[in-house]
């Protein structure tokens, strides 16, 4: 169907967008009219306007519910981006305010996200309510892209670009190690040549953990023995539990693994092979105050992590 609508006409309300948002997380009209608390025939007629608008379907109704089509895929993202820089914009207006306020939005890798992220809520909700967190989970090389386009305000990762506009500060220096199931490597450490010549499942380039990896080891003369690839933290640390393979990370990246007992980690030796985590912010967002408290909370929990002796 057409509506002669031009790309330049399509001016969509941003309430709109958060009831698509709504429906394509829900997957069911009910359940999202009843968590947005609007009728859910006035919603099914926003759904339809906005499909009207676009001259084609975002939603597949079928009868396990509302599937996102191709093109919904597409809105998806798009509006989650259009949100987050929203909120972002939302922040930068109230971040004057005498006491910090507004929202931030934060974007940690998986690990080490998932101890920072808890206590950094629980810190902020006690002593900064005004403050709004909001989290993306990414690989370096996502948030860096994020981070350079306002969509996030404040990054925790590793190796931030070195850009006039962006500014980083370093959290800690993790050494990389080889990482296998538990019983499996039965050395206190390995030196990068013997680590590259195990078994590993590595993820593929241009993975920033792969290129520091392949750099130092092109320098020794050594070419990774990768006998699988995963881009996928997760699916990675899932096949080395279960005995495919190695595979080479920080610490921090298998930290709830080795204290659970599932994975064990090896620092890596001649060389050493250094991974700086610290947090990066754009010049201009820098000097706001929630941006500030949010990141000296940061550096407190991994300074914490790393005295009580469980972040190495």
């Amino acid at each position: 169907m057409s509506t002669g609508i031009t790309t330049r006409d399509w001016q969509p309300e941003l309430r709109t967008l958060r009831y698509f948002l709504c429906v394509a997380e829900e997957k069911n009209m009910t359940r999202a009219s009843e968590r947005l608390r609007i009728a859910q025939p006035a919603l099914s007629r926003q759904i339809a306007r906005l499909e009207a608008d676009l001259g084609l379907p975002v939603f597949n109704r079928t009868p396990r519910g509302m599937e996102l089509t191709e093109a919904g895929e597409i809105l998806q993202r798009r509006a989650y981006a259009i949100m987050a820089q929203v909120a972002q914009a939302h922040h930068d207006v109230t971040a004057h305010a005498d006491r910090p306020q507004g929202v931030v939005v934060v974007g940690m890798p998986p690990t080490p996200g998932e101890f920072i992220a808890p206590p950094l809520l629980a810190r902020i909700k006690a002593a900064y309510p005004e403050i709004e967190l909001r989290f993306i989970e990414g690989f370096s090389n996502a948030l860096e892209s994020k981070l350079s386009q306002g969509e996030i305000g404040l990054a925790v990762m590793h190796d931030a670009p070195m850009q006039a506009d962006i500014v980083t500060t370093d959290l800690l220096v993790e050494h990389l190690c080889v990482i296998g199931p538990c019983g499996s490597l039965d050395r206190e450490s390995y030196p990068l040549a013997e680590a590259a010549d195990l078994p590993l499942i590595m993820p593929s380039r241009p993975n920033f953990l792969r290129v520091l990896v392949d750099k130092h080891a092109d320098e020794i003369g050594k070419e990774l023995n990768i006998r699988q690839r995963v881009d996928g933290v997760w699916h990675l640390k899932a096949l080395v539990r279960n005995g495919h393979g190695f595979t080479i990370l920080t610490y921090g990246g298998v930290l709830s693994e080795v204290q659970n007992g599932t994975l064990e980690a090896r620092p890596i030796t001649d060389p050493r092979v250094e991974w700086t985590l610290c947090t990066a912010t754009k010049a201009d967002q820098q000097r706001k105050k929630a941006i500030q408290v949010v990141e000296a909370e940061v550096r407190a929990i991994v300074g914490g992590l790393v005295e009580a002796g469980i972040w190495k």
